[in-house]
């Protein structure tokens, strides 16, 4: 049987980095917080988390089943109201996170059919030369149980909403990570729900 591990990132992204509050880890069998406030997350390279001061988290290759990278789209032009598109400072954020992604595994790239998600992970399709997935919130659940069930999607990155993002972290988590939505004008948390294989330990700091 598997178990699913939670990382969480309380991510505020900019064009030179993105911020990191609080990070949840499950290296023992209990889960612990580590609180690295102020750390600048510079990349994801294979199964290296990196930060700005060049501090590294190795997950153990071996011992995971799944890892899941999860964020809500950028900031949006909130002057318009039907289907409204990314800001200038939207636009960075998405560039920012195809770069972070850019030396680690994505197998699939899911989003809802709206321009603001759509461009949060425009441009990580493009650098992984991938189409983009669509899905919709309404058959949300029917989603996460075909990426779970998936032999073929492994590393699966999900863009969503401020009220979906909880959600699917709970649910692939297992247990309630955020008890509530994610504020209107917050647009910088980056999530990673790790699905362990049992047997190896799962990270070493």
């Amino acid at each position: 049987m598997q178990k699913s591990f939670f990382f969480g990132f309380g991510v505020k992204l900019a064009i030179v980095g993105a911020l990191i509050a609080t990070m949840i880890m499950s290296c023992k069998p209990e889960v612990k917080t580590v609180d690295i406030n102020g750390k600048m997350l510079k990349a994801i390279e294979s199964n290296v988390i990196i930060t700005e001061d060049s501090q590294k988290l190795v997950l153990n290759e071996d011992s995971i089943s799944k890892i899941y990278y999860l964020v809500r789209h950028a900031e949006k032009d909130t002057s318009i109201k039907d289907e409204p598109p990314l800001t200038t400072e939207g636009l960075a954020r998405a560039t920012k996170i195809a770069d972070i992604m850019r030396g680690t595994r994505v197998d699939a790239i899911y989003s809802t059919i709206t321009m603001r998600t759509m461009f949060t992970v425009d441009s990580l399709a493009d650098i992984k030369a991938m189409k983009i997935l669509p899905y919709e919130n309404k058959t949300l659940k029917d989603l996460l149980e075909t990426v779970k069930n998936s032999t073929d999607y492994n590393r699966i990155f999900i863009v969503g909403h401020s009220n979906t993002i909880p959600s699917i972290t709970n649910t692939l988590a297992g247990r309630d990570i955020f008890t509530k939505t994610f504020d209107e004008s917050d647009y910088g948390n980056f999530v990673i729900v790790v699905e362990k294989n049992r047997g190896l330990p799962m990270c070493t700091p």
